[in-house]
């Protein structure tokens, strides 16, 4: 009996399931709030205008006056007169002529001065007189004139000037020689022509030459360079 009745359950299941309705999926949208927090990170760029002292430097160009005081040496084209100074000859005054000693002392000896001494006494003339002769030709160019007298007495004071063996001397006194002999050779030929015209005038004055510029510029010349020549050797001997 309780087999019929579960299998009368069993069938009354199966029908209910069959006649009972599908299940239908239903989608349904529901709207709901959310607070959601962001982070972005976003540059910005921004001009101020902000107050600033500014230092400006500028370049004016400004006329100013400067006053200088330079020395300057030029060679002017000038015709030279020669003019030939007459040179008068002195009388000499008479002398008395002592009475002879009845005892005179025996001689003594000068001390001889070295070389270097000598040829530093020579040098020191030497360029002495070289500029003496440069300083005829510059009171020429001022005045017009010339002595041509004392240009040949200078100029033979130079070329005649005294000779020394230095071959035992020291190597300064050898140096000194060198520069000194160097110095006269510049000078002697740089001022030949401008002399031997005044020995000419001398000779004849009535000739009435003039010394143009080619003679005298080159002279003038001849004599800074034998004296920048000559002025070293002489201070290596201790001179100046």
């Amino acid at each position: 009996m309780k087999h019929i009745i579960y299998i009368v359950m069993i069938l009354g299941a199966l029908f209910l399931a069959a006649c009972a309705p599908e299940p239908v999926e239903v989608t349904r949208v529901v709207e709901v709030e959310k607070s959601v927090e962001v982070t972005r990170e976003v540059e910005v760029t921004r001009e101020v205008e902000v107050e600033k002292s500014v230092e400006v430097t500028r370049t004016v160009e400004i006329e100013v006056e400067v006053t200088r005081e330079i020395e300057v040496t030029r060679l002017v084209e000038v015709e030279v007169e020669v003019t030939a100074v007459p040179t008068e000859t002195p009388t000499p005054a008479p002398t008395n002529t002592p009475a002879p000693s009845q005892s005179n002392p025996p001689p003594t000896e000068a001390p001889s001065a070295s070389v270097e001494e000598e040829l530093l006494q020579a040098m020191t003339a030497a360029r002495n007189n070289m500029q003496s002769y440069g300083g005829l030709i510059d009171a020429a160019l001022r005045t017009g004139v010339i002595s041509c007298q004392d240009v040949v007495d200078t100029y033979d004071r130079v070329a005649f000037a005294p000779t020394f063996d230095v071959s035992t001397a020291s190597g300064e006194a050898q140096y000194a020689y060198g520069a000194y002999r160097a110095s006269i050779d510049t000078f002697t030929n740089g001022a030949r022509d401008m002399t031997e015209n005044c020995r000419e005038f001398l000779d004849n004055p009535q000739s009435g030459g003039g010394i143009g510029r080619q003679q005298w510029g080159l002279a003038r010349q001849e004599v800074n360079t034998a004296v920048d020549t000559i002025h070293p050797g002489i201070q290596s001997l201790g001179g100046e």
